[in-house]
Parts: structure tokens; sequence; C-alpha cells
């Protein structure tokens, strides 16, 4: 904002003395010296594209060669990209300025100063990369924190007693019952689980006493779940408190992996790595589930991973565990923001503290359901992060952190005001050919000299980088479907810091129809309508005689036509589609043998491709037909878990007659449900970690994408079930179950 008013002081200063800025712009080395070791005007063809082949080959080279990044590796793209990025920076800021107007001028500083802000945060990860830990497989070789952290456990040198806090606002019941029939599956005696009602409602204390968890509730929602988990802590003595939200299940070794982690005393917090247990809506709204990772991947498997690195992991509200001498310390959860995870988290470092970050995925929750819940919630976040800027936790302000963790709380608080930047990038071409105000004075052969090579280099390495979580292509498409939303919620929080409320993320509902979200998709339509308008004008200024045309045309040329691909995918991305089935249906990537029998005796075998709470989907190894409504009873692999069920359908396209049976069982009793839970959702390392394909592919997809309607992109009653791989056996011990399961 500041630098908005100093820019506009600077234009007014310039259109009322044109020569105002004249002495400033003789003095620039731009207007003193021929720059010619930044002069491409002569330089042969091959040689301008040379550079940038050359090193979009190196990096596409060392990501073949290491596939996975090691820290040799690391470093030498991180050397790659911060040389080019100096190089790409030296030849923006020293010939590409527009000084022909004070308009002009206003245009392109203001736009080579927005630029500046985005690349010295990327160059600032890039930094952090160096000392990020090596990433590992968290099933075949388990983190060796976590591994070294099971020692006090095993030998009963700490085994502390553990409080479970699950607090819940209007979810439904049957995701609160998963969530709680998760926990008392976990792999530890000396736990309590508390259920935390803020809505009051006679049969969530029914389910509390029907599953044996204590319930709480209070008579106002003052502060909403900050002040609900803080009136929770009343209640229980518990030496370290674990927080999971209503709609996260544990796998059973939640706390096995964790809580020897607090055998240190200078540990406060541990944040665990967030699953989730149904599809993104962008994602299954594009038609893209099997091939994009969540959004929320990223953050997961990168960010915190750098940020960890750091010392300054920050937690996120679940699935977390907590010392409580710690958080009393702090006074409690935070309550002065609508982010009382990520501030908590704060507070306690300034302790001295430390707050960790285990990449383990040991839980699993649900995203939101539609567009609509989806940016309510990154509203929220933004909101809250930003509020930090006016509480006495400010974590620039706040005494306690070194200068790593206060550049790093800063580079995350400023990732808000890059989409405010993506609406600007996104407006300048219209800017520039409507107004005539180019941002940018450079030849064709220059960008492809100086620019060129750091952007292939960047989008051959993000995904590499990042651990596969997102290709880059699908990040801008993310950040403009947001751009705008964001953009107004930034300022509002910065004019009207606390005008806002919590508001819960819905989840757990079905659609029956397509809907589209107006109050996103609209003002994209707008700029997307006026982008189209912006390219035909470009096309058209190519189309004069040779001499008339600019290299800005071109550019813009090319501009265009990469924010129409982007603006019409984040569009597509509004339109929610059918959500009929009340279950979530997981795809096995191991299959799961079961034994079936008929009321007439007959035996045969399949395998379990996909599984619900509801039904199945098993390929049968004999084909045969039996009547819809037959019964038929299932036993599952080697835990001698069985139910009983209802034939529905046969077949498919794929498998033909006979050799698919679709059943949906019976209602179930509680210790039925209790091991089909504990087999959805409790078997460790069951959590699959999706991999980002590459630019060309993804590129390709979302090409595929903008040519299929929605009804093709998401069929009404198409099954998009979530991947999981159970352990082989798949066995429930006995000990692991409540003891009413074998009554």
């Amino acid at each position: 904002m500041a630098i908005g008013c100093g820019l506009a002081v600077l234009w007014w200063k310039w259109w009322s003395d044109a020569s105002f800025l004249a002495p400033l712009h003789s003095r620039t080395i731009q207007a003193q010296v021929p720059l010619v070791w930044l002069d491409t005007t002569g330089l042969p063809e091959i040689y301008l594209w040379l550079i940038p082949l050359s090193c979009w080959g190196l990096a596409w080279g060392l990501t073949r060669l290491c596939p996975k990044p090691q820290l040799w590796s690391r470093a030498v793209m991180v050397a790659i990209l911060l040389a080019l990025l100096v190089r790409y920076v030296l030849w923006r800021v020293l010939t590409t300025l527009n000084f022909d107007s004070p308009s002009a001028a206003v245009v392109s500083v203001g736009f080579l100063g927005l630029e500046l802000l985005v690349l010295a945060g990327q160059a600032w990860q890039l930094n952090w990369l160096l000392y990020e830990r090596p990433k590992v497989d968290p099933v075949s070789d388990p983190h060796l924190q976590s591994q070294q952290s099971l020692a006090p456990i095993q030998t009963a040198v700490y085994a502390p007693k553990v409080d479970i806090l699950i607090p819940t606002y209007d979810e439904p019941l049957n995701i609160l019952k998963r969530t709680i029939v998760g926990c008392q599956a976990l792999d530890y005696e000396n736990v309590e689980i508390f259920l935390l009602d803020d809505t009051r409602r006679p049969e969530v204390r029914e389910l509390a006493a029907i599953l044996g968890c204590h319930y709480l509730t209070r008579p106002n929602n003052l502060h909403a779940k900050a002040g609900n988990l803080n009136h929770g802590l009343e209640f229980c003595q518990g030496e370290l408190v674990v927080v999971f939200d209503a709609d996260f299940v544990p796998t059973r070794n939640f706390l096995t992996r964790t809580v020897g982690f607090f055998a240190d005393a200078t540990v406060g917090l541990l944040q665990t790595y967030q699953s989730f247990y149904n599809h993104d809506p962008v994602a299954r709204n594009l038609g893209l589930t099997d091939t994009l990772p969540q959004e929320v991947e990223i953050f997961s498997r990168h960010y915190q991973v750098l940020r960890d690195a750091v010392e300054s992991a920050i937690c996120y509200g679940s699935a977390f565990v907590v010392r409580r001498a710690a958080l009393e310390a702090v006074g409690g959860f935070d309550v002065d923001t609508l982010s009382e995870d990520y501030l908590t988290g704060v507070r306690l470092n300034s302790l001295g503290y430390r707050v960790l970050y285990l990449e383990e995925s040991l839980s699993a929750g649900l995203c939101a359901d539609d567009l609509a819940g989806h940016i309510q919630q990154r509203l929220r976040w933004a909101r809250g992060s930003l509020q930090s800027f006016f509480v006495g936790a400010n974590p620039l302000t706040i005494s306690g952190l070194n200068r790593q963790q206060r550049i790093a709380h800063l580079e995350g608080l400023v990732q808000w005001f890059h989409s405010p930047i993506r609406l600007i990038f996104l407006l300048l071409p219209l800017v520039a050919n409507g107004l005539g105000l180019v941002p940018i004075k450079a030849t064709i052969a220059a960008w492809i000299f100086y620019s060129l090579p750091y952007y292939l280099v960047t989008l051959s390495s993000f995904s590499w980088l990042n651990g596969r979580s997102r290709s880059a292509l699908m990040s801008d498409v993310y950040s403009v479907l947001q751009c705008v939303p964001i953009t107004i919620t930034v300022f509002q929080t910065l004019l009207f810091p606390f005008g806002r409320s919590f508001q819960v993320t819905p989840k757990g509902r079905q659609r029956w129809n397509y809907r589209l979200n107006g109050r996103v998709a609209w003002p994209l339509l707008l700029l997307l309508g006026a982008s189209l308008i912006n390219l035909l004008f470009c096309a058209w200024a190519l189309l004069q005689p040779a001499g008339t045309v600019g290299p800005w045309e071109q550019i813009g040329l090319a501009w265009g036509i990469y924010n129409l691909l982007v603006l019409g995918l984040a569009v597509m991305a509004c339109v929610d589609g059918p959500q009929v089935d009340g279950f979530l249906w997981f795809a096995l990537k191991r299959p799961l043998t079961v034994d079936i029998k008929t009321s007439k005796d007959w035996e045969m075998s399949g395998q379990v491709r996909l599984l619900s709470e509801g039904g199945a989907v098993i390929d049968l190894e004999t084909p045969i037909i039996l009547p819809p409504g037959t019964t038929l009873e299932l036993e599952f692999g080697k835990s001698h878990f069985k139910l009983l069920a209802q034939a529905i359908s046969h077949g498919s396209e794929q498998a033909g007659p006979g050799h698919e049976l679709r059943v949906m069982f019976e209602e179930l009793s509680l210790p039925e449900y209790r091991k089909l839970v504990q087999l959805l959702f409790c078997q460790p390392g069951q959590w699959c970690w999706p991999k980002s394909q590459g630019e060309l592919k993804t590129l390709g997809q979302l090409l595929k994408t903008l040519v299929r309607p929605a009804w093709q992109r998401y069929p009404q009653g198409r099954l998009t079930p979530v991947v999981i791989d159970l352990p082989p056996g798949h066995d429930l011990p006995r000990s692991q179950l409540p003891k009413e399961t074998f009554a």
C-alpha cells in the first residue's frame, strides 16, 4: 500500500512537471552507459536459443539423473536457478523500464516492484532448500526421528497420559462417529477422548454415550474453535493433548509415532502430515481426480518441510500433539485471531519451545465438498494469518524468535499478497493495450535470451523440488481461481482486521445436480471476456504492415493466450458436479481377498476393488449372475471379519457381465462398524502420496479438460474413489478393538 501511494505521488508530480524525473532518469545506468553486455542486437539466432535450451537441458537431465532430490542435486538446481534469477533481474532493472511518460513509468516501475516481490519469495525458498532435511518415504523408510521416538514408548520409559480433543460444530453424526471410533482404535493405553460440542446437540451427547467417550459443551460459542478447545482443557489432565478436527481419523499408530518426541522437554508441539480421504473439489470439477494431488499437498510435502528446517513449522489445527504445560505457559490456544493454531505455535516458539513437523501421514480428514467451501476455507486462512499483524503474537515483532524464523513467517504472510499481484498480472495486458502503457520495453530477442532460461528451468524443476506434490501450471490455475476473493479479503483485513467471525467449512453434504459458483465465476468470466478481446486486438495488430508493430504486441499475444488458458480452466473449476452417493469410496491399491457365501450354500472368492462404509465392488474369480437382493455373507481377508450384504448389480463395461459384483452392506452393528472403520481408515501406512505429473503431461490434460463439458468431466453416478494401500494381510488384532467388539 505504501509503495502504491509513493508511485501515485511520483506520477502526480511528474504529470504536473514533466521535467521532475528527468535528472533521475539521466543518471540511470541505462541512460548513461550503452549496456553492451546486456544487448542482444545482432546476436546470431543460434546463440540466442543456446542458453535457454542448454539451461533447460541441464535441469531436465538433473531431474532424470536424480529422480528423488538429494542434497547435492538440490544444491546444483538451486545454484542454476539463482544464477538465472540474478541474470534476469539485472536485465529487467537495467534495460526494460519504460519512462516514455509519467503514466507509463508508474506502470512499468510498479510492475517491476511486484515482480521483484514474487521473485524475492522464490529466492528465499530456494535458499531454504539447502537446509532442508532429506525427504524420505514414510512407508518404506520411516522418519528417523520418529523411529527414535518409539524407543521411550516401547521400553515404557515415557508413556504419559494423553487427552484427545475433538471439537465439533454442526458436523453430521456419521462423520463424528467415524472419528471417535478411529481414535478409540489407537495403539496406546493411557488415553481419554473428549468430544467438544459447540452446538449443544442432544444427538451428539447420545452418540458420545453410546461410543463411550466424554462429552463436553459450554453455554456460549465465545472465540469459536479456540474457545471450545480452551474450555475442554479445563476438564482433562493429560500431560499431552492431541487435537483432531471432527472429520480427521487417525491411523492406529498415531500416538506411538508421535508421543516419543515429547521425551525431549524442549518440544512443545508436533504437527503431523495431513492427508484427505475425499477429492479436492477443483480436481474433481476438472475431472482430474486420478492425476492431481490435493491442493494442500504442496504445503504438507514442501513448504512445511522448508519451514521445519529453520524451526518455524506451522501448526494447522488438526492432527497435532501439544504439551499441556507449554500450552498453559502461553495461556492456552490463541483467541486473538481466526488462526488459533498458527499463533499458538508462534507463542510456543517465542517461549523457547520447539514446534516440530513430522512428515508422515498418520491421519486423514475431509477437504471441502465443493468450491464454495474450498474458497471459504482459504479466505478464513488468509484473514486469520493477516490478523497476526495486529495482535501481540505478531511473528515479526514478538520476542523470542530468531531472524530465520521471522523471515520464514514474513514469507508465509506475504504469500497472501500474491493473489492481488496475480490479479494485476491478469489485468496488465488489458491496461497496456487499452491505455497504451507498455510495462516492459524489450525486444523478442531479449525476452528469449534473458527471461526464457529462468522460466524454462523453473517449469522443469518446480514439481521435482516440491516432491511431485504439484505442477507449476496447476499451481497457477489454483492461484487464478482464488485471486479475486482473496484479494478482496486481503484488503478487507488490512482495513478492518476483525470484522468477520469464524466460519466452519461445510463437509459431508450431498448434491443432486450441477451447480455454478457464481460469486467466484462471474469476475473470472469478465476477465476471460476482456482477455479474449485483448487477444483479438493483439492478433489484429500483428496483421498490420511490417514496421508498425512493436515487440509488445507479440509478447502481449503470448501473454493473452496463456491468460485465456488459465482463466478458462478456472471458470470450469467453478462448476460443481453432483455428489449423490452418501459414502466415500476407496480404491484398494492391493486387492483385498473376500470369500462369499449365499443362502443356497454357493461359495465363491473375489478381490475387493472398491470399498466404502456402505458397500463394495468385487471382482469375481468365476463369473456368476445373482438376482438383485440376494443376501451374501462376506469374509474379508485374514481378519475373520464378516459382514452381511445384498447383491445390487453385476458387470460393467470394463469387467463384463458376471465378473463384477456390487453389494450393499446390511445395517451394521457397532462391533461390525468399528472393524470396518479400522479397515478403511486406521491401517498404518495406508494413505498414499499421489504424485503430480510433469508439466507437458499436465498441459495436455488441461487442454483436454477445456474441450470436455461438465457432464463428461464429472458424470452423474460415477464413483471417484481415493486410493489407499492396505498392508498385506489387513489383519485387525484383537488387542486393538474395544471389548464390546467381542461381546
